[in-house]
């Protein structure tokens, strides 16, 4: 029946409308057949047809079924085995950074403080930057890359070299780090907006304050790694890089995420103005893509003096007003708040002393002592500082970590290690804990979705923390709990994440063995002596990374969420659909805690039903069921072969053929066949 269904359309097209129409009386506009179509319901079931009527899905299923809906108008489309997903839902994306922009852009690529200097160089040069004007620097690789020399030792030497000219500053590519020459840094402004510039002395009064988020080398002076909010002292222009940004940026977003097969996303973290000036473009302009804006303000603008809690009235009010000005737009719902619990986990080996992370964990952070070869060897941790001994102890009843003297060069020839070190942290929170909490309660009692950037183990148990608070608060309220990324939970706290119902919006692509990345994070947490111990399944980093496969096994609902731009301006779904599934190194063949994986079913209802749902929208999109609405993408591959094959680490070579939005073809991988179904 599969094979002939075109020849009877040819031979018989009168005789077949009149059949078709006392079988059913609904002609469809398109029917898909021969192929492997993942419904994404709750069996996880498999089709091999589907029907669409308008924008709607008349019938999900068999061929033999499906014929009935054929009429002289129904363009039929043989698939000829090719797989059918549900379009795809990035419930963590940061929309306007996906876009290349005309600035400086390092695409993530890892660069040497060496190599780094002539390349910013040639962008002075391609801009044509007057003196005095600012450059910024994007896509910066915190992570990779960076290696020291003896004649670059600082990022600051370095970008120092690049020009002084200019003040230049780097934004990290997860937008949490940047990094800054001697002319930006000179530019710093205190509290009151003085400018007092970030030297040695003002890290020591002005900015003491920010002394976790501020590199610093031997001898207590800014190295240039300026990380958090301490960013902001510099006056890091374009530092979120969205507000201002024009609309026809809007239509480039709506391409690339039409060309990854994403239906629907939502913005992580959306201000005010970056809400206002998506509406206008979207009255101008059918949405091709369904749009969660995630309000995210500048909370100091909430302050009302220094040493004041923020006015979290005021930020209600300010929610709601937006809510209400932007009701009337299709597609578009604001709903949900970013709360940034912590930061980053990664620290930083190569400063001197190394930075530690600043994501908030459970356990002091480890102080390892690295050492960092002149001629390109490998980083590796040579000791550990005692913070325990008695030496230390007496380190720290004589100051504080930001008193000059603890950088004492006597100190390091002495005792192999510097003074600083002896100090203990615990990483930090982004806000005051009273503020994540009393935030967290009034936005739940609203009704209104929290969304938590939580990184370390400590934040995960804050977030969960607040949520259960909530929920005892205000049991009547249908607002939802996620949180992002969750790089480290501790296994005490994931049944906790079931029973709160909370949506757990891993990075999947993050999930592989890394020694260059590992060297950042595992050190600082586990002991490490050598390569293998970065892998060693007895380490707590290694045993509670991403632990997808436990939070699955406990109850609990995983998300997807790419948070494009980080790591990538392109949203790469293939790819992170395949790291859920293999956690593997494609270059060594490591693989990074198998009992984590998933199968390909349920990171693709983690894409598509579970994400909708964390969304509000699984009674409209989300997985193919008839009803529904007719978004989903035709894909080159069936993932679900390669995995019964044992090919799964050939996911991430799956193209996009055509993804469609509200029964209407928005993208083809094609020109020569934009007529076509893909």
């Amino acid at each position: 029946m599969l094979t002939n269904i075109l020849k009877i359309i040819a031979a018989m097209s009168v005789l077949i409308v009149s059949s078709c129409a006392e079988k059913n009386p609904v002609e469809a506009d398109r029917l898909f057949f021969n192929g492997v179509i993942y419904t994404a319901d709750n069996q996880q079931s498999v089709a091999s047809a589907l029907v669409i009527k308008d924008d709607i899905l008349l019938y999900v299923g068999d061929t033999v079924v499906a014929e009935q809906y054929i009429g002289a108008q129904t363009k039929v489309v043989d698939l000829k085995g090719k797989m059918i997903i549900p379009g795809l839902h990035d419930a963590h994306i940061h929309l306007p950074g996906i876009v290349e922009t005309d600035n400086c852009d390092l695409a993530s690529e890892p660069f040497s403080l060496a190599s780094i200097v002539p390349r910013i160089q040639q962008c002075i040069v391609r801009l044509n930057l007057p003196e005095g004007e600012w450059l910024t620097v994007e896509q910066w690789a915190f992570s990779s890359g960076n290696e020291p020399s003896e004649i670059f030792p600082t990022m600051r030497s370095a970008l120092d070299a690049a020009s002084l000219r200019h003040p230049i500053v780097l934004l990290g590519d997860d937008g949490h780090h940047g990094a800054a020459n001697s002319f930006a840094m000179s530019l710093a402004t205190d509290k009151d907006g003085l400018n007092v510039g970030l030297t040695k002395m003002t890290l020591n009064n002005e900015f003491a304050n920010l002394r976790t988020l501020i590199g610093v080398d031997q001898t207590g002076r800014p190295n240039g790694i300026i990380n958090e909010d301490a960013r902001k002292i510099v006056n890091l222009p374009n530092l979120w890089g969205y507000p201002e940004v024009d609309l026809s940026v809007y239509t480039k977003i709506a391409e690339r995420l039409a060309a990854a097969g994403i239906t629907s996303t939502m913005d992580a973290a959306m201000r005010i103005e970056e809400i206002d000036n998506f509406a206008k473009w979207a009255k101008q302009s059918p949405l091709t893509y369904r749009l969660t804006a995630a309000f995210y303000p500048e909370f100091e603008d909430y302050r009302p003096a220094i040493g004041k809690p923020i006015d979290i009235k005021a930020l209600m009010d300010d929610l709601k007003s937006t809510q209400l000005r932007h009701q009337d737009i299709v597609n578009l719902k604001i709903d949900t708040a970013k709360i940034f619990v912590d930061g980053v986990i990664e620290g930083d080996p190569y400063a001197s002393p190394p930075m530690l992370p600043n994501a908030a964990v459970l356990n002091n952070y480890l102080q390892p002592i690295f050492t960092v070869g002149a001629n390109g060897e490998a980083l590796r941790v040579i000791d550990y500082v005692d913070t325990n001994s008695a030496l230390c102890a007496e380190v720290r009843e004589k100051g504080s970590q930001s008193t000059p003297g603890s950088f004492d060069q006597t100190f390091l020839a002495e005792h192999g290690f510097l003074s600083s070190q002896c100090f203990e942290s615990k990483g930090i929170l982004e806000k005051e804990y009273d503020f994540i909490y009393d935030y967290t309660l009034a936005l739940y009692d609203a009704g209104i979705n929290v969304h938590s950037h939580a990184i370390g183990d400590r934040a995960v148990r804050v977030a969960l923390d607040t949520f259960a608070a909530a929920r005892e608060a205000n049991p009547e309220s249908d607002a939802k709990f996620s949180i992002a990324h969750a790089q480290i939970i501790h296994p005490n706290d994931i049944p906790r994440i079931a029973n709160l119902g909370v949506y757990m919006a891993f990075t999947y692509s993050w999930i592989e063995p890394a020694t260059e990345y590992q060297m950042r994070v595992s050190p600082f947490i586990d002991f490490i002596f050598s390569d293998s111990d970065l892998f060693d399944p007895s380490g707590y980093v290694y045993q509670n990374s991403y632990p997808a496969g436990s939070v699955l096994k406990a109850g609990g609902v995983l998300v997807a969420g790419s948070d494009a731009p980080v790591e990538a301006r392109d949203p790469r779904p293939m790819l992170n659909i395949e790291k859920a599934v293999t956690r593997k190194n494609e270059i060594t063949g490591r693989v990074y805690n198998k009992s984590e994986a998933l199968s390909v079913r349920d990171i693709l209802d983690a894409y598509t039903i579970n994400s909708a749902e964390m969304l509000g929208q699984k009674n409209l999109t989300g997985s193919l069921e008839i009803g529904k609405k007719a978004d989903f993408v035709v894909l080159s591959q069936d993932l679900l072969k390669l995995e019964r094959e044992g090919e799964s680490d050939r996911i991430s070579d799956t193209q996009i053929l055509s993804t469609w939005f509200d029964g209407q073809q928005i993208y083809s991988a094609s020109d020569a066949n934009k007529n076509a179904a893909y």
